[in-house]
């Protein structure tokens, strides 16, 4: 029995020595292949492959399901609306720094560089009488705070632009604003005929010519404006008419510190030239000249045509024409020019202004006037045509 036993297990142990020795030598090739390509690997890498990937796309989840038929619900506490309904918040604007709205106002004017300044100082009286007058009239037009102010402004210069020529007097003024205040003086203009009533009671008196034929202004020269009923310089603040951009100024109350301001300069440079009033009048003060220097002439050499006085217009008595040799040919054609012209059909300011310029008849054995009989003649004419126009 032992023997078989033997022999029966010696045939089961060399199987399974066997098969010891047949699982190790697959294991052994294995590790073999396995070596070498890790050995193929590290001397040679293969190029990477792109791979794309594919997204996989989720249907969408399924609706949910209807409420059952015949659902109970059990409300356990119902919710209670307060007295207060909250409220959505404003939109707040940012709020920025700003120069001007943190900057207090102005006690002084702002400062001008370069401005017109009055040379009067305080305490000091104009030299000139034409000075005195207009700042006596400024004075009694305006309160006394007012006109201290405004003479103060003048003396620090505080008017950037001071315009004087012929009828226009402006003063561009610098206040405690931003933007200066435009201020304008104007007086009443004499009429063409008070004009030659002024050169004809001038030139009657010698005095007041040869003053005026140099450039000067007598101070009695009122003497002769007043028998005319017409007054040379203002005397009354009414004679004066200011205006001014300030939000002080009112026709009730014309008189603010720029106005004095613009006054008390005024009435100096007036000082310095006094004959720059008769342009402020509408009388330039070389129509005037001209108008002495015609009347002395009339005088001078008795009876017979007189030089005319040609009157000064801007824009018209500036042009030149060409001589009469060139233009024979066309001398009684009209141009087309004609039609521009606009004549109001209305008597003249002055009656006859060519007669009297041109003076006293040259025919003197004459037994009739013939300027009186001419003016006459003019006279109707001018009458009929304004009757049959007035038609």
């Amino acid at each position: 029995m032992s023997k078989d036993k033997s022999d029966s297990a010696e045939p089961h142990d060399q199987g399974i020595a066997e098969s010891s020795n047949s699982g190790d030598a697959p294991k052994k090739a294995v590790k073999q292949s396995a070596s070498k390509a890790t050995k193929k690997t590290a001397t040679k890498k293969p190029a990477a492959k792109k791979t794309t990937r594919k997204v996989s796309k989720k249907p969408p989840p399924p609706p949910p399901a209807p409420p059952r038929e015949g659902r109970v619900m059990n409300v356990s506490s119902k919710p209670t609306l307060s007295a207060s309904v909250p409220i959505a918040p404003k939109k707040i604007k940012p709020q920025y720094a700003s120069f001007r709205s943190s900057r207090k106002s102005l006690v002084n004017p702002r400062r001008v560089r370069g401005g017109v300044k009055l040379k009067l100082k305080v305490g000091e009286s104009p030299a000139s009488w034409v000075t005195q007058r207009l700042l006596r009239a400024a004075e009694t037009g305006a309160e006394n705070a007012i006109y201290n102010d405004g003479l103060e402004y003048a003396r620090l210069g505080q008017t950037k632009r001071l315009t004087i020529e012929d009828e226009l007097c402006e003063g561009i003024i610098q206040g405690r604003s931003d933007k200066p205040y435009t201020t304008t003086l104007s007086l009443e203009k004499f009429s063409v005929e008070s004009q030659e009533q002024i050169i004809s009671a001038m030139a009657n008196q010698v005095r007041y010519t040869a003053k005026l034929l140099a450039s000067e202004l007598p101070s009695n020269i009122e003497d002769v404006f007043a028998p005319l009923g017409l007054k040379l310089f203002p005397a009354e603040p009414e004679d004066i008419k200011p205006v001014c951009s300030c939000p002080d100024w009112s026709e009730e109350q014309p008189w603010c510190k720029h106005t004095v301001c613009l006054t008390s300069l005024l009435a100096e440079k007036l000082g310095d030239d006094p004959m720059a009033i008769f342009g402020l009048r509408g009388m330039p003060g070389q129509e005037l000249i001209d108008g002495l220097r015609q009347k002395r002439a009339v005088g001078v050499q008795g009876p017979g045509p007189s030089p005319v006085l040609l009157q000064h217009v801007p824009g018209v008595s500036d042009l030149t024409s060409p001589p009469l040799e060139d233009s024979i040919e066309q001398f009684w054609e009209l141009g087309s020019e004609i039609y521009d012209l606009d004549t109001p059909i209305e008597p003249p300011p002055v009656n006859c202004v060519l007669l009297r310029r041109l003076g006293p008849s040259p025919f003197i054995d004459a037994k009739f006037p013939l300027i009186g009989l001419m003016a006459t003649c003019y006279q109707l004419i001018g009458e009929k045509v304004i009757e049959e126009e007035s038609e």
